[in-house]
């Protein structure tokens, strides 16, 4: 599943460059030996649904570390992304659908002209909250030493360039640090 996956997400970041006008093989060995996740999740079941505030969630709202994710089915309903309207829109899925997420290394490459998915995974309705939920997500990470530089073609006098120049590597390590899995 990982091989197949990687597979799709290069085809993905192909389709990607080329929407930047960059060479259609741009991502190709930053993400060849990357440092790509394939990670299953468990949501469990809720136990004690009545104890719950009415604000709760499985999975706060969030942004993806990475280039891009790919999401393969689901078990249960539940993700929802943020829309530019600031509204969250299920995602209903099937098993054989992919749901790619823009992350934030993306986003600094191209100056926030793609932005990093915000999403978050809700609690079923009180009739499932005893059932657990199962998603796996394939993160792909490019290699550490890839230049996360803003691309030239993103920045102009309407756009200017918003972050400061630093390697895939380093932009992962800050990241950790900010979340607190990483000292």
């Amino acid at each position: 599943i990982y091989q197949k996956l990687e597979e799709n997400g290069k085809h993905l970041l192909r389709a990607i460059a080329t929407y930047l006008e960059l060479p259609i093989d741009y991502f190709d060995k930053h993400v060849h030996n990357g440092n790509s996740i394939l990670r299953g999740i468990h949501y469990f079941p809720i136990e004690n649904p009545e104890a719950l505030p009415d604000d709760a969630v499985r999975a706060g709202a969030h942004e993806d570390i990475n280039l891009i994710t790919l999401l393969i089915g689901a078990s249960a309903d539940g993700l929802e992304v943020l829309t530019r309207s600031n509204e969250w829109l299920p995602i209903k899925a099937h098993h054989t659908d992919i749901v790619v997420n823009v992350g934030d290394m993306l986003q600094r490459l191209t100056n926030n002209k793609l932005k990093s998915t915000t999403h978050r995974v809700v609690n079923p309705p009180v009739e499932l909250m005893k059932t657990s939920r199962f998603s796996v997500p394939f993160f792909l990470h490019p290699r550490s030493d890839m230049d996360l530089t803003s691309l030239p073609s993103t920045i102009d006098a309407e756009h200017p360039k918003v972050y400061s120049d630093m390697t895939a590597g380093e932009y992962l390590d800050e990241r950790l640090r900010e979340i607190g899995l990483k000292k």
